[in-house]
């Protein structure tokens, strides 16, 4: 088999030598965090890791960073904000696996000498477990002693009010209903079209969605094909409005906790 490309954004394509050379330069090691779970029938199972995972390539464009090797799999779906565990390919973790594999990843990076570390969360219900996560690694290594910063991001939160007005008239349901609908159609399509079936875009609602959780899980707040809200209406133009948010959003949390602006971009 052909060996892929070296890609020298990406930490695994690095030797040795060439990480020791980043970690002197003081790069930003990135870290993505996502889940293996459906997402309708027009986005893959990897969409999560896979969304989080091509924002960080391109911040890598823009500033000075290694990629480093994703988090694939993620803590377990919820019905009401990511339709649960009851389809086919929905793959999860436990909270202590998903705790222990990001403490023992950060001091890693802290005994290598990696000083700027961000961590990009793209499944929701992983969030808490990265905070445990960074809690129990700064519990053993003083950050402010070794001059350590670790910044726990995701995508959605840097999407601003005016944009989510503009995509739904005004009507935005908020985020947990949008799973696989129309904001994560369409910030895919705006970054990596590909792997969007435009031909089977969902255009269902749940027929309820309950400010609460159920269990067991009754079928009736989860939409057959997976998706929580419509996807129809979803496009590439929409998709770099997004975008555009969520890289302005990281280059002002750059710029403010790092000192860096970017030098460079597609």
């Amino acid at each position: 088999m052909t060996p892929p490309a070296l890609d020298k954004r990406l930490m695994e394509h690095l030797t040795w030598q060439e990480f020791d050379q980043k970690v002197r330069e003081n790069a930003i090691f990135i870290l993505t965090a996502g889940a293996i779970e459906e997402h309708g029938p027009h986005l893959p199972i990897g969409f999560d890791y896979m969304m989080g995972y091509e924002i960080a390539l391109e911040l890598a464009n823009r500033y000075p960073a290694v990629v480093m090797p994703p988090l694939t799999y993620g803590y377990r779906s919820q019905a009401t904000i990511g339709g649960g565990d009851r389809f086919p390919g929905t793959t999860c973790i436990g909270a202590e696996a998903l705790i222990a594999t990001v403490r023992d990843i950060l001091e890693e990076l802290l005994r290598h000498g990696v000083r700027r570390i961000v961590l990009i969360n793209a499944h929701l219900e992983n969030q808490n477990f990265l905070v445990e996560g960074i809690e129990l690694a700064r519990q053993r290594h003083d950050l402010n002693k070794l001059g350590c910063k670790i910044l726990l991001t995701g995508w959605a939160p840097f999407v601003k009010d005016a944009t989510l007005d503009a995509l739904f008239n005004g009507k935005f349901p908020g985020w947990d209903p949008e799973h696989a609908a129309l904001l994560e159609t369409s910030a895919m399509l705006g970054i990596n079209p590909d792997v969007v079936d435009m031909e089977k875009l969902p255009d269902e609602a749940a027929p309820r969605y309950p400010k609460y959780s159920i269990f067991p899980t009754p079928p009736d707040i989860v939409t057959k094909n997976g998706a929580l809200a419509p996807a129809t209406g979803s496009s590439i133009e929409k998709g770099k409005m997004i975008l555009a948010d969520v890289f302005e959003g990281y280059e002002l949390a750059f710029q403010d906790e790092f000192g860096l602006a970017p030098v460079g971009a597609k």
